[in-house]
This record gives C-alpha cells, structure tokens and sequence, in this order.
C-alpha cells in the first residue's frame, strides 16, 4: 500500500492459493478410503450458505449503508430463514451435511460457543489498530504493518507451548486463562492515546496475541476429544465455520463503534495512505475506538467465563487426540 496499488494486498495471494492447490492435490491422500460413498446433503449446502451469507451481509451493510434500509431488512429476513430452515430439517437429513447431533455434549457447545465469541472480540481488532497507527498514530501501511509483529509473534510463540500444556494440564484450566489475559490485553488498548508510548501498544497486543494463543490450541483439544473419531473431520467443519462466522460479526458489530462518526472519505484516505489524520475526525475516531475495545473487552470476558463454566474432559481422552 506504501508504494503501489491497494489491489496488490489480494493479488499477492493468487500465487500462493495456486500453489496450495497444486501442492495439495499432489501430496494430500485419504488415509483410509470410505466404503460407501456418501450422498451431497444439498438442502443443508444451499440453506446454510444462503443463510450465512444472506445475515452477514445484512449486518454490514447496517455497518457500512450501500443498499437501502428495505433491501438491508429483506436479506437478513431471509438469511435468517434460511438458518432456521437448516436446523429444522438438518436434523431430519440422513446424511446432513453438519452434524448437529454433536451439539448434544455440552462440552463440544461451550467450546465452540467461547471459540465464537472469541472469535467476535478480537477478529476486527487487527483492523482498527491498522486505522489507529495509520491515523492517530501517523504511520504509513508498511510501518504500521510491521508493528503489528507483537501480536502475531506471540500467538505463535504461546500457540505450541499451549498445546503441549494442554496435554499435561488439561484444556479447562488454560482456555479461561488465555481469555482472561486477551481480555486484559482489550483493557489495555481501550486507554491508547495518540502519544503512547509503542512499547506500551506492544505489551498489550502481547498480551491480546499470547492470550489468544494459550485459549486456541486447548480449545481446539477440548473439541476434538469430545467426538468420536469418525466424527472429528465434522467437528473441525464446525469449528472453523463458527470462528469465520465470529471474525465477519466482529466486523460488522466493532466497526460502526469505531467508524460511524468518522467520515468515510477521511477513513478511507488514513486505510489507504495513512500519515495521520485530521484533527476534527480524530476526536471522535478516539471516542469510537475506545468504545470498540470495551466492547470487544466484554466479549472476551463473556467467553472467559462460559469456557470456565463447561466441564472438564477425561485425560485419556485429551491425549488421543
């Protein structure tokens, strides 16, 4: 973005999806092929692709106005029936195509509830901390990219020394824990000023990054100990459909706290240049984005404590997976 055209942020990754296709279909096998082959649950594909996208795009464009209020009404109405149609019949399907019988065990549905809401609380934070070094801040994209390094090494320092903790400790007791220290981490970036210090931006994104590092892996652990093996390829559908679903209503929930009272051309001059930002935007993007990260602050919190609240797994079962 510092140099060349902003379409190179998705043009960079054509490559690399080619790439991992080719790479995939050369090295990726079934372990085992099924006996019998299975039929395509259509009715659960089209309902729940067009309920998905039908309600999250209604909540965007509540976020962002680029349709009517008539037209924003009439997606979520029927993005929402159409959900309510897959749990209704899904259930019905011989072979559906997610398997909601496993929200029996109480274990799978808190996990995935807290690995949603976690998903909720800090999916747009990368984001708006983008617009506060690029606007409040005064960096440019590039630098403003690579001060974002705090968080990422993080989660990936903690991310494998969780999953080994997980296996001795046991998940329940690490994936409050990392909540609680994003949770903090979300505190923290609630009271950023323009003039913070960067070390003191960077102990927060820590905290927010090996936070959400110690929760992932165990998380993860509790879900997939919690099925049947033959059942753990649905349990991961689940799973990553719920974290991708939390990331897009962070966006669209967190954002228009942030954004709304700022003007867009404003925003979109600070996301595509950055160099700062104008004085009478900056009041109220500050006001906006303090808001944003308590909210997102309360989320963690609500997760920390429905993680807390689901019961603990057997160790036998935790270490095959």
């Amino acid at each position: 973005l510092t140099e060349i055209s902003w379409r190179w942020v998705f043009l960079f990754n054509v490559p690399l999806g080619i790439f991992g296709v080719i790479w995939g279909i050369w090295r990726l096998r079934e372990p085992v092929r099924p006996e019998n082959r299975q039929s395509i649950d259509w009715f659960g594909a089209v309902t729940l692709t067009a309920g998905l996208a039908g309600t999250l795009l209604a909540l965007s464009m509540l976020a962002f106005p680029m349709l009517g209020q008539a037209a924003t009404i009439a997606i979520l109405v029927l993005g929402l029936v159409c959900l309510v149609a897959f749990v209704v019949i899904e259930p019905r399907i011989k072979e559906p195509l997610v398997q909601l019988r496993l929200f029996r065990s109480r274990l799978f549905t808190l996990a995935n509830v807290s690995g949603l809401l976690n998903g909720i609380a800090r999916g747009a934070v990368l984001f708006l901390l983008i617009f506060f070094l690029q606007g409040p801040y005064g960096k440019d994209p590039l630098t403003a990219g690579l001060m974002l390094a705090p968080f990422g090494a993080a989660f990936m320092i903690v991310g494998p020394i969780s999953g080994r903790l997980s296996d001795i400790l046991g998940s329940k007791l690490l994936t409050p824990i990392g909540l609680g220290i994003s949770a903090l981490g979300l505190l923290g970036l609630s009271t950023v000023s323009p003039t913070a210090p960067f070390w003191l931006l960077s102990l927060y994104m820590v905290l927010m990054g090996g936070g959400s590092g110690l929760f992932a892996s165990p998380n993860t652990n509790a879900i997939m100990s919690s099925v049947e093996p033959h059942t753990r390829g649905a349990a991961a559908g689940i799973l990553n459909m719920l974290n991708n679903t939390g990331q897009m209503l962070s966006i669209a929930i967190v954002f228009p706290l942030a954004l709304s009272a700022v003007p867009v051309a404003a925003m979109m001059q600070v996301f595509i240049y950055g160099g700062g930002m104008q004085s009478a935007a900056l009041s109220a993007f500050m006001h906006g984005l303090h808001l944003a990260f308590l909210v997102s602050f309360g989320l963690s919190v609500a997760a920390m404590i429905v993680a807390a609240l689901r019961p603990a797994h057997g160790t036998r079962l935790e270490k095959e997976s």
